[in-house]
């Protein structure tokens, strides 16, 4: 399982790094459905890493983290298959505006913020009880790097309070959604942690 897992991590990324590259020619021809499905085998790519890495490590601590990990990574596969579907149907099938720009954003509101807000929540859930084992089994540098992805839980928790809240709380309102900055961390992560498991193939 462990190979599978390597195999299909790296394959994730490289399909993150084709998103990367060709953002902006996909972009100016309209295929964002096609990098929203890019996206959600991006992610299924990854759905075996939380359970590879609870075997590695094999800390009873880490079963939490690993069911926040893998619910982490169903929600974004889904999301992100739905969002294709909202996507490529309002490119083919609204010639006659039928679904005003209203209606469209109401459903791309719906399956982006506070749902994607709460998705970062569970993956900083997930890094920090890696962080808590790694530290317990000696590896220092994977615990701090791991705590420091899951201090973005704050981040994470401030977008989703803020979307979430009739009465807006100034506090909240002042972080905002940085698609680069998600992008990048999530990267970064996923990155870390294939290399991880890499090495002790």
């Amino acid at each position: 399982m462990i190979l599978s897992t390597v195999i299909l991590g790296w394959l994730g990324i490289l399909i993150f790094l084709i998103i990367i590259f060709t953002y902006q020619k996909m972009a100016k021809n309209n295929e964002y459905a096609l990098i929203h499905i890019l996206m959600a085998i991006m992610y299924a790519m990854w759905l075996p890493l939380p359970i590879t890495l609870f075997q590695l490590l094999n800390s009873d601590v880490l079963v939490v983290g690993t069911v926040f990990g893998f619910v982490y990574l169903l929600m974004l596969v889904s999301t992100m298959a739905l969002q294709t579907g909202h996507i490529s149907f309002i490119v083919k099938h609204n010639d006659d505006h039928a679904i005003t720009d209203k209606h469209g954003d109401y459903m791309m509101a719906t399956l982006t913020n506070p749902y994607e807000s709460l998705i970062g929540v569970f993956k900083s859930i997930w890094a920090i009880f890696l962080g808590i084992t790694f530290w317990m089994s000696g590896e220092i540098l994977m615990a701090i790097l791991m705590t420091l992805f899951g201090l973005l839980l704050i981040y994470y928790l401030f977008i989703m309070l803020d979307a979430s809240l009739v009465k807006r709380v100034n506090l909240f309102s002042k972080v905002k959604p940085n698609p680069f900055v998600i992008n990048l961390e999530t990267l970064f992560f996923f990155v870390i942690l294939t290399s991880y498991i890499t090495v002790h193939v």
